[in-house]
């Protein structure tokens, strides 16, 4: 594979942090399923005690009551999502404890996850329990920002290493998006919403079930004319990649274009048979800007632009034994992602001395077998069996008139794994959990993990106690084994984590608080730079294990009911402590904060629900100080805090017809996720909803 390098006749193509401005891209840094029922959402102004009898999947791989479960885990509800993430999913997940959401100039622009201090690539990303990551991407992380939301029945975000159960990415924790199963008559809705930047989206679905089937299908649509990716709402000069030149004029905005679709049907041939088969995907389109050119016209060129579609596919099936004792799923899953970057000023021609405009592409696929078993020990307890093969490959492309030493690179790797794991609950108070896996990727490494959970619910006072202590690790990406900067034998990265929690329902269930502490120690970090390691060609660095890091925090949230089923207070809070234990002095990422962990954040909202088919939300998003770079002139910056309002609105009007809108920004507030990168002024949004 080949690296998104802007080659300019100033500076050459070896200038590897530029690529992270030229295009859409967030700033690496060397730092460190399944078959599920309906769900019904909490519904808003409930007591927050409700959630509590929920249903989980993510943090066992079975389902269970999160009352049971001694993870951290946190659930984002249908109803939020479809009031929060009508353009992406960046507001989604805003909010959650312990995750931090960063992207790069609005809708459509590269939107990465930071969970508990870990990178994008850290964290593992599914959707119905089917892996998502890039693989053909610098980390193997996934971009948020290329997903527009559909017909999701909720997000469950599992905190903590968790490759005991999922293997490689899942070093920081697991993001499950659940697409809704179809249930009851036939239904559907139909919801379009317009407002500023010249943005309109439209979502639909279809679903419904009968004795034998069910199915589900949905897709989803949005135009943004936006607002300039760079530069916008700045008040400090900014210059170009020249280091000298300007900022010119900005255009009048960066156009996206997304589309996206999720569907799920199944059949069961008896009680005990039942076949499930589902699908997602995305096209996304969008301009960009590119402040790394060094020539000024080209800074926000039209011919900046990037078209991304994903495309994934499962089959499973499932047949319970014995009495249901013995539970079996198999299944089989493919997905497909291909991202063509144009880029201004990105090639450097060799022979005129001169740099030029190109294309770059990148093509990733994952295609895998999974069998799982659920097998009922009666008075000991639930033990879970499972193996997965996998293959993951990469391509990359180019399209240029030049001549230097660029080759198409293909890369592929396989990852044999096992896993197992033991639950049991002793006296109906205290549950228990362990287990562990071994993954086998070809010409590399074979690692073990595990993990164990306690939880011990005191029932008559509305109290949980929770802890956890597990391992993680991450296989090298294709791009770090097999780039022209790569090692094929990279050990995988590493970390240590340790949790405990306690939730606690107050004023007969009006309220509930959960605070959570944690630590994760990282070690055998891949990290890029000039190193005895490197070989004879790789003149400029290559990858290689060496990087330590240290993450530690405290996360809390928090439901009351002010005024029962009329105004209720919701918040939640992070403290994080992301330190670099291995800091050169002489790299970008010197210092020993990590980027783009701020040490505070919270958010806070009030809503309303006191009239009926009415429901007001105010929130209020709070984010402290955090480190970032500036890679015009190869230094740390720091982003400073701000506070960001927004306001929802719905209203019934019938039981069919429902009327939304929200103020986005409502205090104008300045503020930057990634430096220099523009986010929203002030914004209006409305819509209206139809169900049948």
């Amino acid at each position: 594979m080949q690296i998104q390098i802007p080659a300019t006749a100033l500076r050459g193509a070896f200038l590897l942090s530029l690529c992270h401005c030229a295009f859409p891209a967030h700033a690496q840094q060397s730092l460190p399923v399944i078959e599920v029922g309906p769900l019904s959402p909490a519904q808003p102004g409930s007591p927050a005690a409700d959630v509590e009898d929920q249903t989980v999947v993510t943090p066992t791989r079975v389902e269970q009551p999160v009352s049971s479960s001694g993870a951290s885990v946190s659930v984002i509800h249908a109803h939020d999502i479809q009031k929060r993430g009508s353009l992406a999913f960046n507001d989604v997940l805003r909010g959650v404890p312990g995750l931090d959401v960063f992207s790069t100039g609005g809708p459509g622009t590269q939107t990465s996850v930071f969970l508990r201090g870990s990178t994008p690539g850290q964290t593992l990303v599914l959707i119905d329990g089917i892996r998502i990551g890039d693989p053909a991407s610098t980390d193997g992380s996934f971009d948020f920002g290329r997903l527009i939301p559909t017909d999701i029945e909720r997000i469950e975000v599992l905190r903590g290493p968790q490759s005991a159960l999922y293997g490689s990415d899942a070093m920081g924790g697991v993001i499950n998006i659940i697409t809704r199963r179809g249930k009851g008559a036939p239904q559907g809705w139909a919801m379009t919403e317009g407002g500023s930047y010249g943005t309109s989206s439209s979502h639909a679905s279809i679903s419904g079930a009968d004795a034998h089937g069910a199915y589900a299908l949905s897709i989803s649509g949005l135009h943004a004319g936006g607002f300039p990716r760079y530069g916008y709402r700045q008040q400090r000069p900014i210059v170009i990649g020249d280091q000298t030149t300007p900022l010119p004029p900005l255009p009048a905005d960066d156009p996206t274009n997304n589309v996206g679709v999720t569907g799920r049907i199944g059949y069961d041939f008896t009680e005990d048979a039942r076949i499930e088969a589902g699908l997602a995907g995305y096209d996304s389109a969008i301009r960009y800007d590119n402040p790394c050119a060094f020539n000024s016209w080209s800074v926000f060129d039209p011919f900046n632009h990037q078209h991304a579609t994903f495309m994934q596919g499962y089959a499973r099936l499932g047949a319970d034994m014995f009495d249901k004792r013995l539970r079996n799923r198999l299944t089989l899953y493919a997905n497909r992602g291909n991202r063509d970057v144009w880029a201004t000023d990105a090639c450097f021609d060799m022979l005129t001395f001169l740099s030029q405009n190109c294309r770059f592409g990148f093509l990733g696929g994952r295609r895998g077998l999974e069998y799982q078993s659920d097998v009922a020990l009666g008075v000991l307890g639930l033990a879970t069996l499972g193996a997965r093969v996998e293959t993951e490959t990469a391509q990359s492309s180019r399209e240029a008139w030049i001549v230097d030493s660029f080759a198409p690179n293909f890369a592929e790797q396989t990852t044999w794994s096992g896993y197992a794991q033991h639950q049991f609950t002793f006296f109906d108070r205290l549950d228990i959990s362990y287990g562990g896996r071994v993954d086998a990727v070809s010409h590399n490494r074979t690692f073990l993990t595990w993990r164990t959970m306690a939880n011990f619910r005191i029932d008559e006072i509305g109290m949980r106690l929770r802890s956890s202590a597990a391992t993680g690790a991450k296989t090298a990406s294709l791009y770090q084994r097999f780039s022209q900067y790569g090692d094929p034998t990279l050990a995988p990265e590493r970390v240590l984590g340790f949790d405990a929690g306690i939730d606690q329902s107050l004023f007969g269930g009006l309220a509930t608080a959960s605070v959570s502490v944690f630590a994760n120690r990282y070690t055998n970090l891949v990290q890029f730079g000039k190193a005895e390691s490197c070989t004879a060609t790789q003149i400029f660095g290559c990858y290689f294990n060496v990087g330590r890091a240290d993450t530690r925090g405290v996360e809390f949230s928090g439901e009351a009911g002010l005024v029962p089923g009329a105004l209720l207070l919701r918040g939640s809070y992070t403290f994080l402590s992301a330190r670099n234990l291995d800091f050169d002095s002489d790299s970008i990422y010197a210092g020993r904060t990590l980027l783009r962990r701020p040490r505070h954040k919270g958010m806070w909202s009030l809503i309303y629900t006191g009239l009926p088919g009415l429901e007001l939300e105010a929130r209020a998003n709070v984010v402290g100080p955090a480190h970032d770079v500036d890679f015009i002139f190869n230094r740390r910056v720091m982003l400073a805090p701000y506070v960001r309002l927004d306001l929802f609105a719905n209203y019934r009007l019938t039981d069919s017809l429902t009327l939304h809108g929200r103020i986005e920004n409502l205090n104008n507030a300045l503020y930057e996720e990634v430096y220099n990168y523009s986010t929203t002024a002030r914004a209006f949004y409305g819509g209206v909803k139809y169900a049948w």
